[in-house]
């Protein structure tokens, strides 16, 4: 064989040896290879192998973990208590007579609060849960007794006993 044709032969080889050695990246860039190292502490190889990362619902030895769920903020600090009425025909039955007057209060989903200005702040438990959320304080006898929450999304109301 001629010289050239060697010469040919043995850059051809080597063109094909790097290029299938770049790993056929699509933007032409080459990948680099990882390459097994020596563990210092052992003296054993790294693996660099299939090595399976977890995710995110398991564990390092497989075991599934429990999902993250959030954390409601705590019920209003420093309000009386307000709890939800669960009966309201009757929570009103016990009442001599419906209640005679409402005045809108303010609900604040992010500290829970109800405030009604002078007549009290109220922590609701549970708070209402939804949009457009108006809340009333409804009075009996002159005094504060329940708050009605009226929730837009999903539609529904809440009571809460303030008494």
């Amino acid at each position: 064989m001629p010289r050239a044709s060697r010469l040919c032969l043995l850059v051809a080889l080597g063109l094909a040896f790097f290029f299938s050695a770049c790993g056929g990246d699509d933007n032409g860039d080459a990948t680099p290879t990882p390459t097994p190292t020596a563990s210092r502490a052992t003296g054993t190889p790294a693996s660099t192998g299939d090595v399976k990362t977890p995710g995110p619902d398991e564990s390092p030895d497989g075991a599934q973990t429990p999902a993250i769920t959030e954390t409601p903020p705590p019920t209003g600090v420093g309000s009386t208590p307000a709890p939800r009425v669960q009966d309201v025909s009757a929570f009103f039955a016990q009442f001599p007579s419906p209640p005679q007057d409402e005045r809108q209060c303010v609900y604040n989903p992010s500290m829970r609060l109800i405030d009604c200005s002078d007549r009290g702040v109220w922590a609701p438990d549970p708070p209402p849960v939804g949009q457009d959320i108006q809340c009333f304080l409804m009075v009996v006898d002159g005094s504060p007794a329940v708050i009605r929450c009226e929730i837009a999304d999903p539609q529904g109301s809440a009571y809460y006993d303030v008494r």
